[in-house]
């Protein structure tokens, strides 16, 4: 009778009492409170304690835009609509009490929260006060894990946390990684411990892995994936251990289910529906050690009407405790010996992880009784490894997306790395002392791109597994991003470089970010014909740096024979050595080596035609009329000695080039390369280059034995057979075309397949291989996929070793065929050796080593000794099945609407793309270091800002070069964020340094480094710094105080009170750690 009676109180609250009485009203939310408890967990071990977490998981853009999935629009493509999921949540809290609900996406909460009224805030705030509305994770999306660069990780997650933080004082102390398609290390390490959160929940792991767990009772456990930083976390599955997120089979409420729902039932099938969900909750609580478990009720944009949600887990919750008390529900002969009672309740993921770690806590220490020592409980396993690849079933290894639209992964990573530079130029002091951007149009220039960054690190976003029309809004935001804020530096550049009083408004007006280098296109350098080009190369590195720049020029671009083009750092006589113009695809170039660069700053230089009266100095410059590409060097054998050391020999067969550090043979038929020496350490390694592609499973078109029909697209990986060899792209022979300039020499390759081309660069002064590879349209007209890849094979004995990057910092050791903690059964044998590369990957053994440095999150994999293979674009014809529903056939033209306004085509040609590569080699046990030495100078390109004034004109500049810092920082420190919080009352700015080695990588690199920020900064005097947790969202020392330690152990490394470390403003830094100050300065 209680359990009916619930139901009528249930909908009591639904649908309103009799004449609305506001009495009658309050009794009724009195006693379903009563009998629905909260936070109500019972210590006592025959107890089986079940949490009920009512959740919705909203995608911050997948099969619909942000705004599309906000206010329910485009509901033929999905039905949701957030919008009114947070309305009617709220609501139904109100109406009860004891009620909770978890909620993550701050993108979402954001726009919400700026329609809502006075009044309808203060009921969120009580809420929050009353414990019934959680945040976890906190960040403006849920992230991905794969293809995320560390740096975005921390930028969007703190975009989130400080809205919490500003409008709602909430700091999460749990991370909530519940849909991401497997979870990297540094997601345990740095995306967790070090934002102050006590535990990672998620939902999705290996297929064979998670029925390992089933059978042994580790659907939870610790997780310590960095030696270095050596935190150790709670991790536990969520979805029941199902594999997902969601409630258990049979008990999901929500309108978008088909379970049929409580309220309303019979008495009679009601407690069998019960006993069922009984069923359920053994099965759980034999996954897993203690005695509670969490049920997380909830899934994709559900609750959008909570009060039907919320009706039937009241009656649920309520049912349970009746049945039990009437006897109905026998427990024992359900449960087992295990427990004699079970104590339902609503719930949160923080007073879940609580629970958790006191019975860790009081299970943590066992008296042996030998001899009276105490020992450490194994309760807990220890994981140390990560959660990648990902499969969900024995064909189906979610490792396509790893290079899944692999342009727009480009333009993630380049808006990345431009919004740090734009944060630490706006920070920069002008020659008038003012700081921040002067007279913008716009309130907060660079929020727009944050905004645009932090949607796009969304696992359904970087991951490239949205829709065409959504990726193509993300891409979208962060171009408009880059605009905005593009503007604003370019101001801010002027004031900072012109003297004071100058009037910046007639000097270098259309100064401009070129964007679009890689593609040979500047707008402002070629249309500059007859005038000055200025221009201006800004590192954000803090360390000094020389780059190789190429600016394209006017295509009338012409010398006569008493001319030449000279490039000059303003304020410094001497001209930088390089006068020679390409002609690239009708477009002359002009490359020259900047010298180096100051940290954190730039240096101006001024392109102009001089004459030099008479023959010009250089005979190999450009000549009149002539393409310099199709200018070959075609004697059989000829030396020359290239400006800046850069050496060129070739004969009959091969061609080699030497920059001093690296000596390079190519093939000289093929461009292709054949073998690189490197001077500076005596080691040398023989390289075949290897380009093809895998043909796509496709089940239309290919058999399998054991029927599988699993096909290749967005997310899945998987080659026509799963031994497939890829089919070889061959070099065209003797159409190879070798290209001097004055900074080193410049190597196009042409191949059989006219889609593909490749151009290898050695330049003065670079300890690596310059590889770019133009890939497409990859052809479709035969009706099949193809995954295009690039291999490097060399005689290294790795064994199967081989080291992949997680997220861009730890390396993670990976081998061929093999999962650290299960037996793997191997199916797909490709596919299944696939890794994320977000950063960088290498090979080794005692005598050598190969690296190799990416521009963008690419799927890697070793699959023959010595070799490094890398998938560089994929174009498929079919459906993967894992929802998104198109194939991964991305056309320039992009697609006709869906159904019923369209039908869904595809426009115009394939894409193509270009991605860079940079090689090394190195001596043995040296691929960490190799890879470190490149990893930020590829994350964060040198920024080209360009200008032009009329030819020989004066302009009034204060200096030429610029810097925020003094002096540089150590070798193996990265100025990971520079950023202004607020001016006003005083000038507060967020810093976060980051150790960029790990232990044992470097001889000289992994050890501790040491910055004093009071000697560095060149603008500011610090006045005062607190260490805070890497959102910067609490201090470091209040985290430390409230902290779990689940290594049982207070006194860790990295427990050590910080400020011990920060001495007098001088910081240390420990391998791999990264720290984050709030800094006052004047």
């Amino acid at each position: 009778w209680i359990g009916l009676g619930i139901s009528v109180l249930s909908f009591g609250l639904l649908l309103g009492t009799k004449k609305g009485n506001l009495e009658s009203r309050r009794q009724l939310r009195k006693d379903v409170s009563l009998l629905t408890p909260k936070f109500a967990a019972v210590d006592d071990t025959k107890v089986l304690n079940v949490h009920i977490v009512s959740h919705t998981h909203d995608d911050v853009g997948w099969l619909k835009t942000v705004e599309q999935y906000y206010y329910g629009r485009n509901n033929t493509i999905q039905n949701a609509a957030v919008k009114y999921i947070l309305s009617t949540v709220m609501q139904a809290l109100v109406e009860n009490p004891n009620r909770t609900f978890t909620y993550v996406e701050q993108r979402f909460f954001s726009m919400w929260w700026a329609e809502q009224s006075f009044s309808s805030k203060k009921r969120v705030k009580e809420l929050i006060e009353n414990n019934q509305l959680s945040f976890v994770n906190g960040g403006w999306c849920m992230h991905d894990e794969a293809t995320t660069h560390f740096m975005g990780m921390i930028d969007q997650t703190t975009l989130g946390h400080s809205f919490l933080k500003r409008e709602l004082g909430v700091v999460p102390t749990v991370g909530w990684q519940l849909d991401p398609f497997g979870h990297s290390a540094t997601m345990a390490s740095l995306l967790t411990a070090k934002l102050g959160f006590d535990a990672l929940y998620f939902g999705r792991i290996d297929y064979q892995d998670m029925k390992l767990r089933h059978e042994t009772q580790e659907c939870e456990g610790l997780w310590n994936s960095s030696p270095d930083l050596n935190e150790a976390v709670f991790w536990g599955l969520t979805g029941s251990y199902q594999g997902n997120y969601g409630a258990p089979p049979g008990f999901c409420f929500d309108i978008l289910c088909q379970d049929e729902p409580l309220v309303g039932d019979s008495d009679k099938h009601l407690l069998e529906r019960v006993n069922d969900f009984v069923d359920v909750l053994k099965v759980q609580s034999d996954r897993t050690k203690g005695n509670h478990i969490m049920l997380t009720m909830g899934s994709d944009f559900q609750y959008e009407n909570a009060l039907e949600n919320y009706a039937n887990l009241d009656l649920l919750i309520s049912s349970i405790f009746s049945y039990q008390s009437s006897g109905r529900i026998d427990v024992q002969s359900r449960l087992g010996p295990r427990f004699k009672r079970i104590n339902v309740f609503y719930s949160s993921p923080e007073y879940y992880t609580e629970w958790k770690y006191k019975e860790t806590m009081q299970q943590r220490e066992e008296i042996d009784t030998t001899n009276g020592d105490k020992k450490l409980s194994t309760q807990w396993s220890v994981k140390t490894d990560d959660f990648f690849p990902y499969s969900d079933c024995p064909h189906c290894f979610w490792t396509g997306y790893f290079t899944s639209r692999a342009g727009f992964k480009r333009l993630e990573r380049v808006g990345s790395s431009f919004l740090q530079a734009a944060r630490q130029i706006e920070s920069m002091k002008d020659s008038e002392g003012s700081v921040g951007f002067p007279d913008c149009h716009c309130k907060e220039p660079l929020y727009p791109l944050e905004d645009a960054m932090g949607i796009v690190q969304h696992h359904d976003a970087v991951s490239g597994t949205a829709k065409q029309h959504v990726a193509n809004d993300y891409a979208k935001r962060i171009q408009e991003g880059i605009n905005q804020a593009a503007s604003a530096v370019s101001e801010k550049l002027k004031r900072i470089l012109l003297l004071d009083k100058s009037d910046t408004s007639q000097y270098l007006k259309d100064l401009a970010l070129c964007q679009l280098l890689n593609e040979t296109k500047c707008d402002v350098s070629t249309k500059a014909s007859g005038r000055d080009l200025y221009v201006v190369v800004y590192n954000a590195l803090a360390k000094q740096r020389s780059a190789i720049i190429s600016v394209p020029l006017p295509t009338d671009t012409a010398l006569s024979d008493s001319q030449e083009i000279t490039v000059r750092r303003i304020w410094d006589d001497e001209g930088v050595k390089a006068r020679t113009t390409l002609q690239v695809d009708g477009s002359s170039v002009l490359y020259f080596n900047t010298g180096l660069l100051p940290p954190i700053g730039g240096s101006v230089f001024r392109i102009s035609v001089i004459d030099v009266g008479g023959v010009r100095s250089d005979p190999r410059n450009y000549e009149p009329g002539a393409s310099s590409v199709d200018r070959r060097l075609q004697s059989a054998q000829r030396s020359l000695s290239v400006r800046n050391d850069v050496t060129f020999h070739q004969d009959r067969d091969t061609a080699e080039v030497s920059n001093g550090i690296l000596s390079v043979r190519f093939d000289r038929l093929t461009g292709m390369i054949q073998h690189i020496s490197n001077e500076k350490d005596g080691s040398s390694l023989a390289i075949q280059q290897e380009l093809g592609y895998y043909i796509s499973f496709d089940s239309s078109k290919d058999s399998s034995n054991d029927k599988a029909t699993q096909n290749s697209s967005a997310y899945i990986f998987r080659p026509s057979q799963s031994t497939q060899r890829p089919v070889a792209v061959t070099p065209a022979a003797d159409k190879a075309s070798f290209v001097e300039t004055d900074v080193g020499v410049i190597i196009e390759a042409s191949f059989e397949e006219p889609w593909v081309k490749q151009t290898t660069k050695v330049f003065m002064n670079q300890p690596y291989v310059e590889i770019e590879y133009t890939v497409g349209p990859v052809p479709i007209h035969d009706g099949r996929g193809k995954e295009f890849v690039t291999k490097l094979c060399s005689p290294i004995q790795s064994n199967g070793l081989f080291y992949t990057d997680s997220n861009g910092r730890e390396f993670l050791p990976r081998k061929r065929g093999y999962r650290p903690t299960w037996n793997l059964t191997e199916y797909e044998w490709v596919a299944g050796n696939y890794y994320p590369v977000n950063a960088a990957m290498y090979v080794e053994d005692e005598e050598s080593s190969l690296a190799v440095v990416v521009d963008r999150s690419e799927g890697g994999s070793s699959l023959a000794n010595g070799c490094i293979e890398i998938m560089i674009q994929r174009r498929t014809l079919t459906d993967d099945s894992r929802g998104v529903a198109e194939a991964m056939n991305e056309t320039v033209g992009g697609m006709t609407p869906y159904p019923p306004y369209g039908n869904a085509e595809r426009i115009g040609e394939g894409v193509v793309i270009k991605a860079k590569h940079r090689v090394m080699v190195g001596k043995g046990k040296t691929g960490a270091s190799l890879a470190r030495s490149q990893m930020d100078e590829a994350f964060s390109e040198p920024m080209v800002f360009c200008a032009s004034a009329p030819k020989d004109s004066v302009i009034p500049f204060k200096r030429g070069s610029f810097s925020l810092l003094k002096s540089a920082f150590p070798n193996n420190v990265m100025l990971v964020t520079f950023t202004m919080l607020h001016v006003a009352p005083s000038t507060t700015l967020l810093i976060r340094l980051g150790h960029q080695y790990a232990s044992n990588e470097s001889k000289t690199l992994s050890g501790t480094a040491h910055v004093n920020m009071q000697e560095i900064l060149a603008d500011w005097k610090v006045v005062s710094m607190t260490e805070k947790t890497l959102s910067g969202n609490q201090d470091y020392s209040e985290w430390e105080n409230r902290r779990f330690y689940w290594n049982g152990d207070s006194t860790t490394k990295d427990a050590k009170m910080k400020s011990e470390r920060m001495n007098d403003y001088d910081i240390e830094l420990m391998p791999m750690e990264i720290r984050t100050f709030e800094v006052r300065v004047e």
